[in-house]
């Protein structure tokens, strides 16, 4: 029978700093301009046959950014009890039995012919584990690193991000509200938890630059931010 357990939020062991990696620029304004504007038509496309003419689009302006992304290696460990029955046959002619100086008394079982039983109430000691990988842009949101385009990096990026901080998008999730993902249910069959702790093997924090443009269809005035990568020149979509 599950027993409820009310249990605190596990103990973070050696939480670590991230390791920051900030993606360098490859890419021209020229060339992403170019690209925006032999690609931006497909953006307001309902469908294939459904596109607006070209002077009814244009782009006004296209702005630097440098968009966030969070990589975690994290370990959960709980060691609790839990309660257990142990059922045991005895001999039809068994009336009692010594387990431990506890005297247990045979019940008799109805199958297919009546037989006898005994039960056993015990403890076991459990350990789970479970190692999980997140990748996260910058409000928590899970997305494919494979597709971050491989660069070359800043060689002091802790100095890059502070003499660019006109457009610099830092997480706006912390790393406990992450954290609670790994214990989304305690085991059902949890007496009493005797140790559980998170710990994060790989914390990397990467910056990467991507242009945004802002085009506007000036018939309907609808308006699309078109994401660049300035390492590829191609869309950026994780």
């Amino acid at each position: 029978m599950s027993t409820s357990v009310a249990v605190k939020s596990p103990i973070l062991r050696k939480p670590l700093k991230s390791v920051v990696i900030v993606q360098k620029l490859d890419k021209d304004y020229k060339s992403i301009e170019n690209f925006v504007n032999k690609n931006m038509l497909k953006a307001f496309s309902k469908m294939f046959f459904l596109r607006p003419k070209s002077n009814e689009v244009e782009c006004e302006s296209i702005n630097l950014c440098y968009e966030s992304f969070l990589f975690l290696n994290v370990k959960y460990h709980l060691e609790y009890y839990r309660n257990r029955k142990y059922t045991f046959n005895v001999d039809n002619n068994v009336v009692e039995t010594t387990i431990f100086d506890r005297v247990i008394e045979p019940v008799t079982i109805e199958k297919s012919e009546a037989c006898k039983e005994i039960v056993v109430e015990g403890k076991e000691l459990v350990i789970h584990e479970n190692t999980r990988q997140f990748a996260l842009d910058r409000k928590g949101r899970s997305i494919n690193l494979r597709n971050l385009p491989s660069a070359k990096n800043e060689s002091d990026p802790i100095a890059f991000l502070d003499s660019y901080s006109t457009d610099v998008r830092h997480l706006e999730v912390s790393i406990p509200e992450i954290l609670k993902k790994i214990v989304k249910k305690m085991p059902e069959d949890l007496a009493q938890v005797i140790k559980e702790y998170l710990e994060i093997t790989n914390q990397t924090l990467i910056y990467t630059p991507v242009f945004e443009a802002r085009c506007r269809n000036l018939k309907s005035h609808e308006i699309k931010i078109i994401p660049v990568s300035g390492v590829t020149g191609k869309i950026f979509s994780l």
